[in-house]
Parts: C-alpha cells; structure tokens; sequence
C-alpha cells in the first residue's frame, strides 16, 4: 500500500508545501526493504524490455524465418492477416513471460511469417458501450499465459487511468467517472498544478504502445482538492481532475458507476483494486509492467479500527469515517505507488461501483492488517456539485 507522498497541496491550492517526513514515520513507519533470492527467475517488475528494431528478421523455434510484429497482424498459425478481412472477436493467447514469444521482446508480438502492411487505426465505436462499470472479465482482442497470475487482462478494467507528470514520470492512478473527470487521491493531485499532469486511460502494458485499440491521453487543466483534505493523516483524501478534452469512449476506455452518498460497503466481498505500483513509467521502470488486479474482501469499520490498533499504531489509534477498509490477507495487497487507485466491489454481473481509492497501509499484504482507502460514498454530494459547477452531467456514473 502507498505511502504518503512528502510534497503535498495546501487543500485547493497549486504550490507544493514540503511536510516534515518525520511526520509520516510517526504515523506510517519506515517499510522494510523487500529482498529477493538471486536464484530465482527475473519478473516482469524486474525486466526491462528493448523493443525489438522495426523490420529486424528472426529464425524462429521451428527454424522459420519470420518478423516481430503486434499480435494483430498474425493469425493463430503466426501467418501475416489483414484484420480489415477477419474477425476480431480473439487473437489467441499471447504468453507474457519475457523472451517467450522468440526474439519478440513485447508482450504483445508475435514472430510472425509474411507480415502484410500496417492497418488504419482502430476508430472508437460508443455503440459498443453498455454504461458505467462494466468489466470485460476475458478482457479484449487476446488472453494471456505465463505471468504471475495477478495480472489484468487487457481491457479487462476500462475505468483505470495512469496519471503522468508533463515530463512522463509515473505519479499515481485515478478513476474515470466521465469522458472529461478523473477521480484520484488528494495526495497524488497535491504535487500537480492544472496543466503539469496527464491522465493516461487504456493503458495495460507500460513497456509497449502496440495494442490494436490504443491508450489515449488527456492534459488535466483543473484540479479541485477536498477543502478539508489533511496532508498529515491523509483524512478526506480526495481529488477531482478536469481534462482540457474528454477521452473517446470505447470498449477499453470507460466510466466506473460512483456509490451513492453515505452507501454502505462494509459487507462486500470480492473487490477490485488495481495499480501499476512503479515509480517510474514506461521503459525503465523497475515496478510493474502490466497492470495488476487483487481481490479483496471488504473489512468493518470498528473491525478494521482494531486491527490497526494491534499494528505500530498503536492502542489510542482511531481511524477516520473518510476511510474504508479492504483486504488483511496475506500477500494480497495494492502497495507503495499505487496511490489513487480505485477499489471496486460488484453490483452485478461484470458490473462494479467505486468504493474507495487507495490511500495509505502498514507494509503490504501483511495478515491482519486490511489496506485503508478513502470512503468515496462520504464525497458524492460534493463530487456531483463540482461536476455540475464544471458543466458536466453526473448520469454517466450513476445506475
């Protein structure tokens, strides 16, 4: 789970304060450092991938020769197709695993024999869109093989948004609740003034831009902080983004529905959160590569209080009613540069409302001791005020 961030907003301002990191040791502790035995085979946290040169030829594992190319352009027998003339309903399943796919470094290459020119870009279709939260549990275009089991499917959480600095480094995750909103963490939008941030939606994996249906990215010109927002103890952890143009909808970039004002969560099981957990974006990242989903069951207020109490809390710890709380088992967990990534609970069938946004932990999965987020059901009120004040029509997150 992230800890806080040590630059942070006064509430509804634009120029970082510093807060005394002695501060948050006090509150959170200092992690400890995670190791890993030599031995043991890389990850994809630990890989970073050299896309493989445009054009460059291979022999293949059956001695054939044949040419990198994205996934779409290769039939399940690795054989050039044009998609113009094939369905696209599923290409296979691609195995994520590095050096898996021969000389394809990618996730999504495939060494493929008699490779035909490039497409036209895939156009967005918002007939396709069924309304907020819906989730593609098989995920899009393809499935995948040979990772570490924790991984989203492509598409598979079309409400995700990455959030950038202007300079490209990784600063958080956000929620889309509108073509033209993103909701995240106050502590993540605290270091941001409007027009140094981006938001990042249809992003799977950070290593490559090769997906038939393509990320897109929005600059955030508004940035409005929850007034009571309390940089210390990170109560009321909230933030709106505004973006200069909204995202084009389609089956990989979509709205989650928001909880109504004050509903209740504390008996939900099966929750998603989600998150790339990296400091930095793109190819130098040392973090995660694909985009990650863990379950989680919700945990009781009073329940989660008492837990954190047995933790270096502390007995005269009280947690916050601006928290909710998920999680407590061990190895499960949304952890450090996860912050503002939504938690979100079933409501139907492949369909999910937010109800929280990662905020602060004690370590990562650790047993016992649940992950807290900020209580987004206590904020509708002021989410849909600010909204209409910008313009914008709350129907498109509510069921």
């Amino acid at each position: 789970m992230l800890l806080p961030l040590l630059l942070l907003l006064s509430a509804g301002g634009s120029l970082p304060q510093t807060v005394d990191p002695s501060l948050l040791v006090d509150i959170f502790g200092t992690p400890a450092p995670v190791t890993r035995p030599s031995n043991l085979p890389p990850r994809l946290e630990d890989i970073t991938v050299k896309p493989t040169v445009s054009g460059a030829t291979f022999t293949n594992s059956q001695g054939e020769e044949c040419q990198c190319v994205p996934y779409y352009l290769c039939d399940r027998d690795n054989i050039g197709v044009n998609i113009n003339n094939v369905s696209v309903t599923g290409f296979g399943v691609l195995d994520v695993r590095f050096g898996a796919n021969d000389e394809c470094q990618e996730s999504v290459e495939k060494c493929c024999k008699n490779v035909l020119p490039e497409p036209e870009p895939v156009v967005p279709d918002p007939a396709q869109l069924k309304g907020c939260g819906y989730r593609n549990p098989n995920g899009l275009d393809f499935q995948i093989t040979g990772g570490n089991g924790n991984e989203a499917q492509f598409g598979e959480f079309p409400w995700v948004v990455a959030l950038l600095g202007a300079d490209g480094g990784y600063a958080g995750v956000g929620v889309l609740i509108h073509p033209q909103a993103v909701l995240t963490g106050a502590h993540v939008a605290a270091k941001f003034s409007p027009n140094s941030l981006i938001a990042r939606a249809g992003e799977w994996d950070t290593q490559t831009n090769k997906e038939r249906l393509k990320s897109q990215e929005r600059v955030v010109d508004g940035i409005f902080i929850r007034e009571d927002f309390n940089a210390k103890n990170l109560k009321n952890d909230v933030a709106l983004l505004h973006l200069q143009t909204p995202f084009e909808l389609d089956q990989h970039i979509n709205t989650l529905c928001l909880p109504e004002q004050d509903e209740d969560f504390d008996s939900y099981r099966g929750c998603i959160a989600n998150g790339w957990g990296k400091s930095v974006f793109g190819k130098q990242g040392r973090y995660a590569v694909i985009l990650k989903k863990v379950e989680v069951n919700m945990v009781p207020f009073d329940r989660c209080g008492a837990l954190l109490r047995k933790t270096r809390l502390g007995v005269n710890f009280r947690l916050h009613h601006s928290f909710v709380c998920a999680g407590g088992e061990e190895g499960k967990d949304t952890c450090q540069g996860d912050g503002g990534a939504p938690l979100a609970c079933p409501v139907g069938k492949d369909r999910y409302k937010l109800a929280g946004l990662v905020a602060w932990g004690i370590g990562c999965g650790q047993r016992d001791v649940p992950a807290v987020y900020a209580r987004v059901a206590m904020f509708r009120k002021w989410l849909d005020g600010i909204m209409r004040g910008w313009g914008l029509e709350t129907g498109s997150y509510t069921i």
